[in-house]
């Protein structure tokens, strides 16, 4: 047997039991409406916490804004409007308050106030937005953990500049499956993509540990995404090359995550959140 074809064997054993797609290695996680929104109040509170650490710093401020644009936007509005006219006004309202006064110096306390009532809004929403059903279900919280994954990959793709799409796992290279291969240091060519991907795969981290404390039968599978999730922040903070961080994520953590909690798999690819 050739070396791509031990490789893919060896891939196939640790994925043990899931059902992939063409390609036979990769996992594309189907999309549902509750676990995107879950995902998007995480990753608009993740934005916003980060803007309160740049209160002055208008170029970061910018940055931040097109990223909060992206999570929320006319269509989000409308979506919380055909359950809560009110929160459809107060979440938009209180993120461009947030952006606003975090353009001032020496507001970081008013800042700081806008993000915890901004916070509130967005709890708020959740058991509004997703019916009790599906925000009581693992599987719903734990797909919620990969779409905000999903874009902590694609913003550190970004900050090294990584001609890879490293949410695309059939761009893996497979040959250092073992662990052997040295770990090579990216250069960072945006520092907000970057400060912004750790943060959103520390906020995964963070969900992931909610959901494990309400499933304590799976303890033996939740210590090894925990350990999963450990390692992938460790690499994200050592700057790692593209393919380290697609190894953590698509061979050590997706794979038990998705056995563990049962997520759909789809040949449409990974759905925004």
């Amino acid at each position: 047997m050739n070396r791509k074809l031990a490789a893919l064997s060896l891939m196939a054993i640790i994925a043990s039991g899931l059902i992939y797609t063409h390609p036979a290695f990769a996992h594309n996680f189907g999309g549902d409406e509750s676990a995107s929104w879950l995902a998007k109040m995480t990753e608009i509170k993740t934005e916003a916490s980060i803007v309160a650490m740049h209160v002055g710093d208008n170029a970061a401020i910018d940055y931040y804004s097109d990223a909060l644009g992206e999570y929320w936007n006319a269509n989000t509005t409308k979506e919380m409007g055909e359950r809560n006219t009110l929160l459809a006004q107060e979440i938009p309202s209180a993120i461009n308050q947030t952006l606003s006064n975090a353009r001032i110096n020496g507001y970081q306390n008013t800042v700081n106030d806008d993000v915890t009532k901004l916070s509130g809004y967005l709890d708020e929403s959740i058991p509004v937005r997703v019916d009790k059903e599906k925000l009581n279900n693992s599987t719903i919280q734990a797909l919620a953990v990969t779409f905000v994954l999903k874009e902590a990959l694609e913003k550190y793709g970004d900050s090294i500049n990584s001609a890879t799409d490293l949410n695309d796992m059939s761009q893996m290279k497979m040959d250092n499956m073992s662990g052997s291969s040295m770990v090579m240091t990216s250069t960072i060519v945006d520092q907000n993509k970057y400060e912004n991907s750790i943060a959103l795969a520390s906020a995964a981290q963070i969900m992931f540990d909610n959901v494990a404390a309400k499933n304590p039968d799976k303890s033996d599978t939740n210590s090894k995404i925990s350990a999963a999730f450990t390692k992938l922040l460790q690499d994200l903070n050592g700057k790692a090359d593209a393919n380290t961080i697609m190894m953590d994520v698509h061979t050590n953590l997706h794979p038990v995550l998705t056995d563990a909690y049962q997520l759909p798999i789809t040949s449409t690819g990974i759905n925004n959140a």
